[in-house]
């Protein structure tokens, strides 16, 4: 198993624990729309690393862990979008950083559509886990 897929496994694991985040459905990754029956949702994807070398065989990664919630609402939904990352921020870096692994927060987004018969919001938190790798595949 990678350690990407390692991340996500926490990042789901915590997630799932957390008494505000764990009654929403999980899902592996998504493309398009979501039917709004299946709101609210919640996925965890690595979209990003970024390799230093810090010698010839040694090298640090930068690996982008993103959770997404997406929810129906009504005039609160920003309100309970800010409560879904606030949330995130709280399982994530404390767990990661449990285990060893310096995590930091990279950026919070709030979207809200409106344009259809139901408003649906959408919190993307970003977080930035560093590491460190040989080039024959051993964590260092």
């Amino acid at each position: 198993m990678s350690r990407r897929s390692d991340f996500r496994a926490l990042a789901r694991q915590v997630l799932a624990a957390d008494a505000h985040l764990g009654s929403l459905k999980q899902l592996s990754a998504w493309a398009g729309n979501i039917p709004a029956e299946l709101l609210p949702v919640l996925g965890v994807v690595t979209p990003q690393e970024r390799v230093r070398p810090e010698s010839l065989e040694h090298f640090q990664r930068s690996t982008v862990l993103q959770v997404v919630v997406k929810r129906l609402g009504a005039d609160d939904l920003e309100d309970l979008l800010d409560d879904d990352g606030d949330a995130i921020e709280a399982c994530i870096c404390p767990a990661f950083l449990a285990r060893g692994w310096h995590c930091v927060p990279d950026g919070l987004t709030i979207a809200l559509n409106g344009d259809g018969e139901q408003r649906i919001g959408t919190v993307l938190a970003s977080f930035t886990i560093t590491w460190h790798r040989t080039l024959d595949g051993r964590v260092a």
